[in-house]
């Protein structure tokens, strides 16, 4: 793989980030670096306030040095996109891959999607508010690794016994990966009633419902 884009090897279509500098370990730390104080920072200001200026202070380095491995505000963005994604997903994939086999193991495969959602809500708030300032190529990527994920829960589901037709199927896959993000977006009126174990554990329930496993 050249120095001249660093991409993920997971995706065929994830966009490439243009970067000048050919020491490909180098790249992955410093954008990781980058990667941490953007997600700081745009949870403090927002994508359309921020300036590589106050991500340079956050992350340690000058302007110069950024501009060495990206070349705008829209790469660090699409990075921070990339990587929270990819971040909560990875986690739900080890939630399951820790499982015990169970005789029905869709609910636990649903508390686990539910509690990771959780341990990232600030995150995936964070994507939900900036994603629409991505461009159109780094949407695009993004959302191609939202279906990767869809496509690994229905492939769990299918594995967990669940029965259902491809439609069917389909869509609750979406369901059960869409449904819990409900506990960042509304947390500021969940919390009110509720705390997040018991959120958890409703949704559980409501899911299971509708899949007729109640």
């Amino acid at each position: 793989m050249s120095g001249a884009a660093l991409t993920r090897r997971d995706s065929q279509q994830t966009r490439q980030v243009k970067t000048a500098v050919k020491d490909e370990n180098r790249v992955r730390d410093r954008r990781q670096q980058l990667i941490d104080a953007a997600i700081k920072v745009f949870m403090e200001k927002g994508f359309h306030t921020t300036t590589v200026r106050d991500i340079g202070k956050a992350a340690g380095l000058t302007q110069g040095t950024i501009y060495n491995y990206v070349r705008s505000t829209d790469d660090i963005l699409y990075l921070v996109c990339d990587h929270v994604v990819t971040a909560y997903q990875d986690a739900v994939r080890q939630s399951l891959a820790s499982l015990k086999k169970e005789e029905d193991a869709l609910p636990a495969i649903l508390r686990a999607i539910a509690t990771t959602m959780c341990e990232y809500q600030d995150h995936i708030l964070l994507i939900y508010h900036e994603s629409h300032a991505l461009n159109r190529d780094s949407l695009h990527s993004v959302l191609a690794r939202v279906e990767e994920f869809v496509d690994f829960i229905k492939g769990a589901m299918v594995a967990a016994g669940v029965q259902a037709d491809e439609t069917e199927m389909h869509v609750w896959a979406n369901i059960a990966t869409f449904l819990p993000t409900m506990i960042g977006m509304r947390r500021w009126l969940l919390r009110r009633v509720q705390s997040q174990e018991e959120v958890i554990e409703a949704l559980v329930a409501f899911m299971l419902k509708g899949f007729g496993r109640s």
